[in-house]
C-alpha cells in the first residue's frame, strides 16, 4: 500500500514537472518569437528586452477604442451564455436553484479555472458554491463531468465543420522542421466530427451510461445532447469573436481567427498550463498567417485583458461576497450563555497553575 502511495506521489510530482517545464519552454520558445517580430518591425535587431516590452506596450496602446468595446460586448454576451453550461447540468443532475445562483456559481467558477486552470480552482470553486447550496456530493461530481461532457463534444462538432470547411494550414517551419503526413487540420477535422457524430447517435439510440476502460460516461438524452453541442459552440463562437475584435485589421477572417483560437484553447488545456500562459499565445502566433506576430500577441494581451483579468477581478470580489453570506448565516456563539450554562474551566499559568 505504501508503496503504491509512493508511486501515485512520484507520478503527480512528474506531471507538475512536466507542466512546469511545458511553461518553461512554451516562454522560451514565445519570447523568441516575439524577439524576432520586433525585428522584422524595427528592420534591426532589438537593444535588449526593454525595447521588445516597449514594442509590445506601444502595440497595446494603438488599439483602437471601437476594437476594445467591441471586445467588451461579445465577452459580455459570452459569460451570459457560459451559464447555458451549468444551467444545463443542474437540470440534468435533477437539482432546482434560481438562475441568479447558478448565474453567480458559473461566472465565478469560470474566471478562476481561465485564469488559473480548471481542474483544481474552477472544480473546488464550483463545489464551494454548489456544496453550500445544498447539492449532494454525488451530483456535484455528476455535474463536473457532464460540464467537461458538454465542452469536449461540442468543441469537436464546431471544431470538426470549420477545419473541414476552412483547413488552418500547418506552419512552413514545422512543415519543414518535422514532416506531418497533413498539411492542413482538414483530415484532423473529420476525426474530430466523426467522434461528435457517434456521440450524438448514442444519444439517439441507447440510453444509460457507456463504459469506456476504467470510466462510466452518462449518456443523455437526444434533445439534451443537441442542446449540449449548441451552447458549446455559441460559447466557442463568440469567446473566438472576442479575439477578433481586437485584432488588426487586413488579416484573417473570422473563420480562420475561430479555427486558430479552437485549436490555441484545447492545446492550453490539455498541456494542464494554468490560464494557458504562453502555450495559447504561441499557438496563435504559429497558426495564424500573414499578419504582423508582434500585432497578434498585442492583441491577445488585450483579449486576456477584457476576457480574463478583468473578469477575473469581479469573480474574485463575487467569491469574496459568497463567503461572507456563508459566515454571516453560521450561528455565532453567545459567551454570556456559555458562562451560565457551563461549569467554569480552570485557567493554567505558563506554570501549569491556576
Amino acid at each position: 500500500m505504501s508503496e503504491r502511495r509512493t508511486l501515485k506521489w512520484y507520478l503527480h510530482l512528474l506531471g507538475r514537472a512536466v507542466i512546469v517545464a511545458v511553461f518553461v519552454g512554451a516562454a522560451w520558445l514565445l519570447y523568441h518569437n516575439l524577439n524576432r517580430a520586433v525585428e522584422q518591425h524595427l528592420g534591426r535587431p532589438p537593444a535588449g528586452f526593454h525595447e521588445v516590452l516597449g514594442e509590445i506596450w506601444q502595440a497595446v496602446l494603438a488599439t483602437p477604442p471601437s476594437y476594445i468595446a467591441w471586445g467588451s460586448l461579445f465577452t459580455v454576451l459570452n459569460y451570459l451564455i457560459l451559464v447555458g453550461y451549468d444551467l444545463l447540468a443542474i437540470r440534468w443532475v435533477g437539482q432546482r436553484l434560481p438562475l441568479w445562483k447558478i448565474a453567480w456559481a458559473s461566472f465565478t467558477s469560470y474566471v478562476f479555472s481561465y485564469n488559473f486552470g480548471a481542474t483544481l480552482f474552477g472544480t473546488s470553486v464550483r463545489w464551494r458554491f454548489y456544496s453550500v447550496w445544498g447539492v449532494p456530493l454525488v451530483k456535484i461530481v455528476e455535474l463536473l463531468l457532464i460540464l467537461g461532457l458538454t465542452f469536449w463534444f461540442g468543441l469537436f462538432a464546431l471544431a470538426g465543420l470549420v477545419f473541414i470547411l476552412d483547413p488552418l494550414p500547418v506552419p512552413a517551419d514545422l512543415m519543414e522542421k518535422y514532416q506531418p503526413p497533413f498539411a492542413d487540420t482538414y483530415w484532423f477535422g473529420w476525426v474530430l466530427l466523426v467522434i461528435a457524430a457517434v456521440y450524438v447517435g448514442l444519444a439517439a439510440l441507447h440510453r444509460g451510461s457507456v463504459r469506456l476502460w476504467r470510466w462510466t460516461v452518462p449518456v443523455p438524452p437526444f434533445r439534451l445532447t443537441l442542446y449540449q453541442i449548441a451552447i458549446a459552440s455559441a460559447d466557442l463562437m463568440v469567446a473566438a469573436a472576442v479575439l477578433h475584435a481586437v485584432l488588426p485589421d487586413g488579416g484573417l477572417d473570422y473563420f480562420q481567427t475561430l479555427g486558430a483560437f479552437m485549436l490555441a484553447f484545447t492545446v492550453s488545456v490539455l498541456t494542464h498550463v494554468p490560464g494557458g500562459y504562453g502555450v495559447f499565445e504561441l499557438t496563435l502566433l504559429a497558426f495564424m498567417p500573414g499578419e504582423s506576430r508582434l500585432h497578434i500577441f498585442a492583441a491577445v494581451l488585450v483579449f486576456r485583458l477584457i476576457y480574463y483579468w478583468i473578469p477575473l477581478l469581479i469573480g474574485a470580489g463575487l467569491l469574496a461576497l459568497h463567503e461572507l453570506s456563508i459566515r454571516s448565516q453560521m450561528p455565532q456563539p453567545n459567551p454570556a450563555a456559555n458562562d451560565a450554562n457551563e461549569p467554569r474551566a480552570p485557567r493554567i499559568n505558563a506554570n501549569g497553575r491556576e
